[in-house]
C-alpha cells in the first residue's frame, strides 16, 4: 500500500526529506505539475489496531506536513489515505490535476493559523468596608449585576467581532472551544509582518480577550 500524506506542485529541485511513518523513505511522486509527497508499506489498518503507534502514526504524518510545508505549498490529505500501489497514484494525479492544480495555487502564499481568544477576568471595585447592613447588601447586589453586564457585553463584543471577521470573507473555521477559550483557525498571508499587523488590529477590538496566534501550519481546514 502506498499511503499519501499530501499533494504539492512538481519540484525543480530534490526536497530535504524527513523520516515518514514506517520503515520506508519518504518521497515525491510527480505526474505533469503535480505531485504526492508519498511513503510505501504503511500498513495503517495494523496501526490503528494499537493507541501507542496510532498516535505515534499522527504526529509523524503532522511532522512530514510540517517539513514539507516550510519548502512548498501543500494540500494536506486526511490521515490514513492510501492507494493500492504506485500506478492507483498516478491515475488519481492524472484524473484530478485539472482539480487540484488550481487550489495549489490559491494556497501558494498562504497560510492557515490557529487564533485562540480567551476571556479575561472581569474585575470589579470592592465594596466599601465601612457599609453595613441594608447597604452592603443592595452594594453587593449591584456589584454582581455590574459583573453579569460586563460578562454579557464581552461575550457580544466577541459576537460582533466574528461578524465583522465573516463579513472580510477571510476564510475562517471556528472549532469547539477548549477551556473556555474560542478557536479560530484562519487563512492567512505568509508574511510575518502582515499577520502581526492584523494580530494588532483584532487584539484592539478585542480589549477584554487574550489574542494568540500560531506559526504558520499547513492548511488542514482549507485544502478541500
Amino acid at each position: 500500500m502506498i499511503y499519501l500524506y499530501a499533494l504539492c506542485p512538481s519540484l525543480s529541485a530534490s526536497p530535504d526529506l524527513p523520516e515518514g511513518i514506517g520503515a520506508s523513505p519518504v518521497e515525491i511522486l510527480t505526474v505533469a505539475s503535480l505531485g504526492a509527497v508519498i511513503e510505501q508499506d504503511v500498513d495503517i489498518a495494523q496501526i490503528q489496531a494499537d493507541d501507542t503507534q496510532l498516535m505515534t502514526a499522527v504526529l509523524a504524518h503532522d511532522r512530514v506536513l510540517g517539513h514539507f510545508f516550510a519548502q512548498t505549498p501543500l494540500l494536506p490529505l486526511r490521515f490514513g489515505t492510501q492507494f493500492k500501489d504506485r500506478d492507483a497514484v498516478k491515475t488519481f494525479l492524472t484524473n484530478q490535476g485539472e482539480i487540484y492544480r488550481p487550489k495549489l495555487d490559491y494556497l501558494w502564499d498562504k497560510a492557515e493559523y490557529l487564533v485562540k481568544l480567551l476571556p479575561q477576568s472581569i474585575d470589579m471595585p470592592a465594596i466599601a468596608s465601612d457599609l453595613k447592613g441594608r447597604d452592603y447588601f443592595l452594594a453587593k447586589k449591584q456589584r454582581l449585576q455590574q459583573h453579569t453586564l460586563a460578562l454579557s457585553q464581552q461575550t457580544e463584543h466577541l459576537q460582533t467581532f466574528l461578524s465583522g471577521l465573516q463579513a472580510t470573507k477571510i476564510p475562517l473555521v471556528q472549532s469547539a472551544p477548549q477551556n473556555n477559550e474560542e478557536r479560530l483557525h484562519v487563512l492567512l498571508s505568509r508574511d510575518a509582518a502582515t499577520v502581526q499587523q492584523l494580530m494588532t488590529d483584532w487584539q484592539q477590538q478585542l480589549p477584554t480577550w487574550q489574542l494568540t496566534c500560531s506559526e504558520p501550519l499547513p492548511p488542514y481546514h482549507f485544502a478541500a
